[in-house]
C-alpha cells in the first residue's frame, strides 16, 4: 500500500499568509499606538535641561550674587548689568542682557562652543531661525536677550533645522517641532501652551 503524503494547497497557503499578515498589521498598529511619541520626550528632555541648568545658575553665587539680587528675584539686580563674570579663566566675559544666554550655552554639551549665538532668533513658521545653539542630540535652543524684568520666553526646536519648523496649530502645523518654555525673573519655569503642558502631564520617563 502506497504511504500518503500530506501537504498544504497552494490556497491554503494563502488563506495562511493573509491571516498572519492581518495578525501583524493589528500588532504593528497596536506597538506603534504605545511606542512614545519622539518629539515628546526630547520636549521633556529639553524642559528638564532649562530646569536643571537654571537652577544651577540661580544658585551660583559668583554668576549671580545673592546680595543685588531686587525683589526676591533670583535674576534682577545689578548683577545683571554691572557684575562682570569669566569661567575657567576664560578671557570672554559674560555680562549684561547677553549674560544669561551665553551661560545657560555653557551649561550644556552644545555642538561646538564656536557655533553659539547669543541671542538666538526663532523665525516664523516654516524657518528654522538662528539658534543660539544646538545640543549633541539635536536639540536647538533659541534664548533671547534679556534682563529679566519680566518672563522671558526660550523656543526649542527638538529636530533641528528639519520641517515642519513650526509651533502647534491645530490646522497649519498640529505635529509641531517647536515649543516655547517660559523663564521667570524668580527662576521659575512653566509652559503656557496646552500641547506643552499635556506632554509634562503625561508619565513618559526621559532618562538623561
Amino acid at each position: 500500500m502506497k504511504e500518503k503524503k500530506l501537504a498544504f494547497t497552494f490556497a491554503e497557503v494563502l488563506i495562511t499568509l493573509g491571516i498572519v499578515g492581518i495578525i501583524a498589521s493589528i500588532i504593528l498598529a497596536s506597538l506603534k499606538q504605545h511606542q512614545p511619541d519622539r518629539h515628546k520626550l526630547l520636549f521633556k528632555k529639553a524642559y528638564n535641561n532649562i530646569e536643571r541648568v537654571v537652577t544651577e545658575i540661580i544658585n551660583d553665587d559668583y554668576l549671580y550674587p545673592e546680595g543685588t539680587k531686587a525683589d526676591g528675584s533670583a535674576f534682577l539686580g545689578l548683577d545683571m548689568i554691572n557684575n562682570e563674570v569669566k569661567i575657567n579663566d576664560d578671557s570672554t566675559s559674560y555680562v549684561g542682557n547677553k549674560k544669561f544666554c551665553n551661560l545657560f550655552a555653557l551649561k550644556l554639551n552644545t555642538i561646538s562652543s564656536d557655533d553659539i549665538n547669543c541671542p538666538g532668533t526663532p523665525g516664523g513658521n516654516g524657518s528654522f531661525g538662528t539658534p543660539s545653539f544646538i545640543t549633541n542630540e539635536g536639540i536647538a535652543y533659541y534664548i533671547p536677550s534679556t534682563n529679566f524684568t519680566g518672563d522671558t520666553t526660550i523656543t526649542i526646536d527638538v529636530n533641528g533645522d528639519k520641517e515642519p519648523n513650526c509651533k502647534y496649530n491645530a490646522a497649519s502645523c498640529p505635529a509641531p517641532d517647536k515649543y516655547e518654555i517660559i523663564v521667570s525673573p524668580d527662576g521659575g519655569i512653566h509652559v503656557d501652551g496646552d500641547l506643552e503642558k499635556s506632554y509634562l502631564r503625561s508619565n513618559t520617563v526621559v532618562k538623561d
